[in-house]
């Protein structure tokens, strides 16, 4: 059987219609809407079809209605998308709903004047409606007119200085469970964007992975205004010191340091800053898989352009086959069933003998610290470094393997 409803945007036309004639003096217009049309706004009409389909507000209206299909980055223009729904997902695939007086919510929002939908939007929505920041970002649907997009998310509970939600309590949960709650409360559409948005998650390829963090990074990184915002990092110089310089622990002696993932190259310069400080003096090199931030960081250190390519981690090696001391890498960026792959091509090609691979991750953000990784791949940690300055509850060491 057809669905016989009225479509979203057949109601948004229909409440347009109500306020204007209400406004041009017809009578059974003034009266369903009920108040002074002259001075009446849309939002008021809006609420008066609502009620006469049935639903006790606008927004409600909105929520059942709003079909969304499945889509890609390729599917969407940017520029019409007015609204997001945010699906949060935690690093071991559980879904985050924020647990209501109303009932269980998923993270949704209006994209504001002068957002991007994806840099800002995404990143506001789910900071000020859960307390969750999101690291990865992908596309899983888009309504049928494009003002409604669909996210999934990955990340975890945020512990630092933006503006965001701390109050919020959370549900966790498989999404089929999460469906069924929102369906028991009456959510039938919002339980089936996140059916849509858990089969976007669990069929992203590895390559679609790697595209859409690039998407995310880029624009991001580029339109940064301080050095630390251009390789990812939203607080000061203070800021970015006592969040980094730890990794500085695996450093004992005078030698090469890579960065890997190096954005614009700032780990680099502090390294070899930070090094200094502590007796040692280091040679710095980096590398990135996008072309644009190689770009960027050999702008910012033209005395090192040299040093600085653009490659992928899981198979990059030196042109001349140099091998580096110290390698330093934010694991958060790579899949975890890849792990295996990338531990042993770094310390197979990369890695001097003897030398040192140091994983660590964003904080929070990923399935598993640089410990772990290291021990689920078969791999001794022969150090950690101290837990970053700054004091923030989920930060933690970074931890090494030596080359042997």
């Amino acid at each position: 059987m057809s669905d016989t409803r009225p479509t979203l945007d057949q109601l948004r036309r229909d409440a347009k219609r109500l306020l204007n004639n209400a406004r041009a003096g017809d009578l059974d217009a003034a009266r369903r809407l009920d108040t002074d049309p002259q001075t009446a706004q849309l939002a008021a009409a809006q609420r008066v079809v609502a009620r006469e389909h049935g639903f006790r507000s606008w927004p409600r209206l909105v929520r059942d209605l709003d079909r969304l299909r499945p889509a890609s980055y390729r599917d969407l223009e940017l520029r019409r998308v007015q609204r997001l729904t945010v699906c949060c997902f935690l690093p071991d695939g559980e879904l985050i709903m924020v647990d209501t007086l109303d009932g269980f919510r998923i993270p949704t929002g209006a994209v504001e004047p002068g957002e991007d939908p994806i840099l800002d939007s995404a990143l506001r929505i789910p900071l000020q409606d859960a307390g969750f920041r999101r690291q990865g970002t992908h596309v899983a649907g888009v309504s049928t007119d494009g003002r409604h997009l669909l996210l999934w998310v990955d990340g975890a509970r945020y512990y630092g200085n933006r503006p965001h939600r701390e109050d919020a309590r959370w549900w966790t949960g498989p999404s089929s469970e999460a469906t069924e709650l929102l369906r028991s409360q009456g959510d039938g559409t919002l339980a089936a964007s996140v059916e849509l948005a858990d089969r976007a998650r669990r069929e992203l390829t590895d390559e679609q992975a790697v595209e859409d963090l690039r998407r995310l990074l880029d624009p991001s990184y580029l339109r940064a205004e301080t050095a630390e915002g251009g390789s990812g990092f939203g607080g000061t110089p203070q800021e970015w010191r006592a969040a980094r310089e730890q990794l500085c622990d695996a450093i004992e002696s005078d030698g090469s340091f890579l960065d890997i993932g190096c954005a614009n190259g700032l780990l680099m310069e502090s390294v070899v800053a930070w090094s200094a400080e502590r007796g040692h003096r280091m040679e710095p090199y980096g590398i990135d898989h996008s072309p644009a931030l190689v770009d960027r960081a050999r702008q910012r250190l033209p005395q090192w352009a040299d040093r600085i390519w653009v490659g992928d981690a899981l198979t990059w090696r030196h042109p001349d086959g140099l091998r580096f001391d110290v390698v330093a890498m934010i694991i958060d960026v790579i899949r975890p069933h890849r792990y295996p792959e990338l531990i042993k091509h770094l310390l197979d090609q990369v890695v001097a003998p003897g030398g040192r691979l140091l994983l660590s991750r964003y904080s929070g953000g990923g399935e598993l610290s640089g410990a772990e990784a290291l021990r689920r791949c078969g791999y001794p940690v022969d150090g950690e470094t101290s837990v970053p300055a700054r004091g923030r509850l989920d930060d933690e060491p970074g931890a090494w393997v030596i080359n042997r």
